[in-house]
């Protein structure tokens, strides 16, 4: 239960969510209907363009392209909600908001280790193989590949969707390495059991960069805010209480 005190900090605090790669904000609506705090979501640089617009971004784009999104968000604390790649983004902004960050919750997120890239996460041969392939064949990856890695337990509706609004990013976002420490706040990093992107392995490998002792099994896919949205609102609101309530 809340009392008074932290009621008034309820009244303060703002939820970031950060999505993850070819992705937009979107994907976070059935699951904010259901939450119990006030929720801002940022986005990448130009979703849904359908050329190569983002090919000469440099992950500083995006981080700054997230700043500039919260900037004027009025929030006094904020825990940090984020997906896939988005949680290289997050670690960068948990960074930047300095002591207003109070918690971090990654989903099926990358994690790397201080000075390395999302590639460094990937499993062997795949760090090796997937850098030449986005050299080669650019950052979308084709209907087949994103119907079975990312959409294997969603509908047919939201397959489709995600299929047309999915955005090639710069492959910079993927290989560049970004200069983090991991944050001394409440964390909790959600493993998604039936995710074809991020297998298991990787994402303990995960949770252990992170320093994260709270770990959580969801049975989802790589997208269990489409897919379970009411289970993962759940696991969110449980923990988000916790922040507030455990000193």
């Amino acid at each position: 239960m809340l009392t008074v005190k932290n009621k008034s900090i309820k009244e303060e605090l703002g939820i970031l969510f950060i999505h993850g790669a070819g992705l937009g904000k979107y994907i976070w609506n059935d699951l904010v209907a259901n939450l119990n705090y006030s929720s801002i979501s940022i986005e990448f640089p130009n979703r849904n363009s359908k050329d190569r617009t983002n090919s000469f971004l440099s992950l500083e784009d995006y981080v700054s392209k997230a700043i500039s999104d919260i900037e004027n968000y009025e929030k006094q604390k904020i825990i940090i909600i984020t997906h896939s790649i988005g949680g290289i983004i997050g670690l960068r902004i948990a960074e930047h908001l300095k002591d207003k960050a109070i918690g971090f919750i990654a989903i099926g997120s990358a994690i790397p280790k201080n000075g390395k890239s999302f590639v460094s996460c990937l499993p062997f041969p795949q760090k090796i193989i997937i850098p030449l392939l986005m050299r080669l064949a650019g950052t979308k990856p084709p209907k087949s590949a994103i119907e079975k890695g990312l959409c294997n337990d969603l509908t047919q509706d939201q397959t489709k969707k995600i299929i047309q609004k999915f955005t090639a990013e710069s492959r910079n976002l993927y290989t560049q390495n970004s200069n983090t420490k991991i944050p001394s706040i409440k964390k909790l990093y959600i493993k998604l059991t039936n995710d074809k992107e991020l297998s298991i392995s990787v994402q303990k490998r995960m949770a252990k960069n992170l320093n994260c002792e709270n770990i959580v099994a969801l049975e989802s896919g790589h997208l269990p805010m489409l897919s379970v949205p009411k289970k993962l609102t759940e696991i969110l609101n449980e923990f988000i209480d916790k922040c507030l309530t455990q000193d």
